[in-house]
């Protein structure tokens, strides 16, 4: 590398040589120092290709796509963690915001003081920018996880699969919220790794979709069956709701490390809002004070005292009630956030974040400002913390606001401190060794177990509607060939449900189905070519392969072209006729009749979010069976096969209330819930729903016994246990679920009790000829009735008490026969939930 000659005068000029001894000393030298350049050089030259490794792996390299995702160093990733606060260098390390010894609160404190007015105006964007002085680096809000962690927005590194769950109305069906929060904890664990892996390969820089806090759950009421966003929510039942979605909460937040979160969980869409989707950005919905504690907060009262979320996504829509007149945007609605929120409910911590573009629609849409100025304004003082919106009102407005006095820089101090509370909370700031979920790495994705239970909350959402002749389980032994038609039968994105992951498979209804009988002959058309179905364009090919096979699998329903956000169910045609809003869309039915025409024995399969209406395809004689799936999830052709085989035996319950037609239902922007015709179970006048809620079949049969309701007479602020015994009938494992109703008396002079109410459930499985108890404590709050100020009260009288698989009077829906008890609660007058000592305080709780 370089010559003795060259060495002596670079290194010792003045150096003699006297003698040769000399000579040979220094040779030794120059080697020592030539090994010692050659090590230094190959060291330079590894830093410079690891440097541009990680150029091109946080994408700063030349080219905008996202780099390829290696799984083999999956296994790395844990020791390759890359912080996003640097908490390690002077000055900030010695500050108390980034000392992990102090409190979430303590340290938020400490850090909004150390941030200037102008720099926490641009901490309340969604994309929060870095602050270097502090060394912060930025941090990205924008995360959804419906039902296993949402793409959407996100860039992926390619190649990158997760698990992605059923639909969340599907969740609802199971009935189940032990299944529900595993899917949360597995969600929670996927969500995690895909952070750690994200910042790993942008250099610590947060990416969209990819946070610590996700916008889930959705714990709205499906109120409206024509609603495009019933497949985000869990059911029509607000008890139903706040289990389930508490459930699911609980786990996404909860883990090992009762000091941090796991993920953040987000209850929206607070608190009034189901549809109609296309006003969305402009309407307010007029709601009675007992509907909106009747119906419409008690889900989300059950996220913050029983789930203890972390934040809060106030609706597009507007509320107006007898405490907010003027029909205030939710987001800007100081009733429902400062009163209901923070005061009532007790969280005055809590984050709230705006839904994408809402506090521009403050101003734009619903012209409840003048200005986006006084938009931003209004939001911040009303205690709504961010602002999800890449037009970016908050931080280009506030200055404005702030000069003008229409909002304090106390109320921007307080938005900004809940915000980084919540990520004090996460771990956000502290280091890895404290954090074990920072450990989590992409060896948590698509896991054997997570697929497992991927399968079996895709089997226990599945309902099954009608099983005449005992249709169902088919045997393979007898098949020789199956039709498997329609316009959902080889779909497969359809089945993912809107905010989905990106799964490594998704196995179609067909797939599923061709997988489980190798030695049947499976034949396959579509018959529509789209959901919407305008016409009978493809009849022929599918009414052909109908006849001569031994059964026609009919695969009908919805997708997101006709429901999702945005865009409600609307009317469809056939040949130019309009159908029923609530029908199979456009040439659907015709279609299955013909079918039916070609070949008699028919099993109908649907594939939908909101109910679908099917009155003559329900009685047919040549519909043999009927099977609700709703969007099962990426695994949904295989849970499907397995029902339809026998493999599994299907145990799911109606979520919501089919209705015969939409003559059955009011108009969309109507939230009342009493008024005739009423809606959901629990209002609904019309004895002849079509499918009940709460309903579902077995292939086994249950009989229930000894029902005990203990004490029979009570005070009103008294519990009550109500026990009772299941058993399998019949000779095959099944899955029940144990259902207790409450019917309260009619009160005089008052209009806003509800026919029936669900106070309690439980999933059990049993064996055949095998008996299970079941036992369920009923506190003050479950056996309470909202006045029409929305207070809460127990009032006197003599209730029913119902308990058995299903609605009571409902018994054809379900493989049991209920029972029924009464239980009279003494005295005069009512008394407030609020009165009784030690009472819980929400449905969940």
């Amino acid at each position: 590398i370089i010559s003795p000659e060259h060495f002596r005068d670079w290194y010792m000029p003045e150096c003699p040589d006297p003698f040769p001894r000399a000579k040979r000393s220094m040779r030794k030298r120059v080697r020592l120092v030539r090994l010692a350049m050659l090590a230094g050089i190959l060291v330079l030259v590894f830093c410079l290709l690891y440097y541009h490794s990680a150029l091109v792996l946080s994408g700063d390299a030349s080219g905008s796509d996202p780099p390829s995702w290696d799984s083999s160093h999956h296994s790395k990733q844990k020791y390759m963690y890359v912080p996003s606060v640097d908490c390690q260098s002077a000055p900030q390390s010695s500050y108390k915001f980034c000392d992990p010894r102090l409190s979430p609160e303590v340290r938020a404190t400490d850090l909004v003081s150390r941030i200037a007015i102008d720099d926490l105006i641009k901490q309340t964007s969604s994309i929060a920018p870095g602050i270097s002085s502090l060394g912060i680096k930025d941090y990205n809000w924008r995360s959804n996880c419906l039902h296993g962690w949402s793409k959407s927005g996100g860039n992926w590194l390619k190649g990158l699969t997760w698990t992605v769950f059923a639909a969340p109305i599907g969740l609802g069906a199971t009935f189940d919220p032990a299944l529900v929060q595993r899917v949360g904890e597995a969600t929670a664990d996927e969500g995690r790794a895909l952070h750690n892996v994200m910042l790993v390969y942008y250099n610590g820089s947060s990416t969209e979709a990819a946070g610590l806090n996700c916008f889930s759950p959705n714990v709205n009421l499906l109120r409206d069956p024509r609603w495009g966003r019933g497949q985000e929510t869990f059911g029509e039942d607000p008890l139903l709701l706040s289990l389930i979605g508490t459930a699911y909460t609980k786990g996404l937040q909860v883990g090992e490390d009762p000091k941090y979160l796991k993920v953040a969980a987000c209850a929206k869409h607070f608190a009034v809002h189901s549809g109609p989707e296309e006003l969305r950005m402009h309407f307010s919905a007029t709601v009675t004070l007992h509907d909106l504690y009747d119906t419409y907060l008690p889900a989300f009262k059950s996220q913050v005292l029983a789930g203890k979320v972390a934040q809060i996504m106030p609706a597009y829509s507007g509320t107006r009630c007898k405490y907010q007149q003027d029909g205030a945007p939710d987001a800007a609605n100081p009733f429902l956030l400062r009163t209901v929120l923070r005061e009532q409910f007790g969280t005055p911590n809590i984050s709230i974040v705006s839904d994408n573009l809402a506090v521009a629609a403050v101003y734009q849409d619903h012209k409840y400002t003048s200005s986006l100025e006084k938009a931003a304004a209004v939001c911040v003082n009303a205690t709504t913390d961010l602002d999800l919106g890449h037009d970016d009102v908050y931080p280009s407005e506030l200055p404005l606001a702030l000069r003008d006095k229409l909002v304090s820089a106390e109320n921007i101090q307080a938005a900004v401190w809940r915000s980084f509370y919540l990520r004090f909370r996460l771990g956000d700031f502290d280091p890895m060794s404290m954090v074990p979920y920072q450990a989590i790495n992409a060896s948590h994705l698509n896991t054997p177990e997570n697929q497992a239970l991927n399968l079996q909350a895709a089997r226990e959402s599945i309902v099954l509607i009608k099983n005449l002749f005992n249709t169902l389980p088919l045997s393979q032994d007898k098949l020789t060939s199956l039709a498997i038609v329609g316009p959902n039968a080889n779909a497969t994105t359809t089945l993912l449900s809107n905010y989905m992951g990106i799964p490594s498979e998704i196995v179609s209804i067909l797939q599923g189905i061709d997988n489980a009988v190798p030695k049947v002959k499976v034949s396959f058309a579509e018959g529509c070519s789209t959901v919407k179905c305008p016409n009978q364009d493809g009849f022929d090919e599918a009414v052909s392969l109908a006849m001569g096979v031994d059964c026609v699998i009919a695969v009908m329903g919805l997708d997101g072209s006709v429901e999702g956000e945005s865009h409600d169910r609307a009317q469809t045609t056939c040949d130019g006729v309009d159908q029923d809003i609530l029908a199979l869309p456009g040439c659907q039915t015709d279609l299955v009749e013909a079918l039916i025409s070609a070949n008699p024995r028919v099993i109908l399969v649907l594939v939908n979010g909101g109910p679908v209406s099917l009155p003559t395809l329900l009685n047919h004689k040549g519909v043999l069976a009927v099977v609700e799936v709703f969007y099962p999830g990426a695994l949904g052709g295989t849970a499907l096969a397995d029902v339809l085989f026998g493999e599994y035996n299907p145990g799911g319950k109606m979520p919501y209330t089919v209705y015969e037609s939409i003559a059955d239902v009011r108009p969309s922007v109507d939230y009342t819930m009493s008024t005739s015709p009423g809606r959901t179970y629990r209002y609904f006048k019309n004895d002849n729903a079509l499918i009940p809620f709460g309903s579902g079949l077995s292939y086994t049969e249950f009989q229930f016994s000894d029902l005990v309701v203990s004490p029979s007479s009570i005070k009103p602020c008294d519990s009550v246990k109500v026990s009772v015994s299941v058993q399998n009938t019949g000779d095959l494992l099944g899955d029940e679920v144990v259902q207790v109703y409450l019917q309260p008396p009619k009160i005089s002079g008052k209009d806003f009790t509800p026919n029936i109410q669900l106070l309690a459930f439980e999933r059990v499985s049993i064996e055949p000829s095998s008996t299970q108890a079941s036992s369920f404590l009923l506190n003050p709050y479950l056996l309470s009735l909202v006045d029409a100020d929305g207070g809460r009260y127990i009032f006197p009288g003599e209730y029913e008490v119902f308990v058995g698989g299903s609605l009571p009077g409902e018994d054809s829906w379900s493989s049991s026969q209920a029972l029924q008890d009464k239980l009279v609660i003494e005295g005069t007058a009512p008394v407030s939930v609020a009165e009784c000592a030690g009472s819980p305080q929400c449905l969940a709780c």
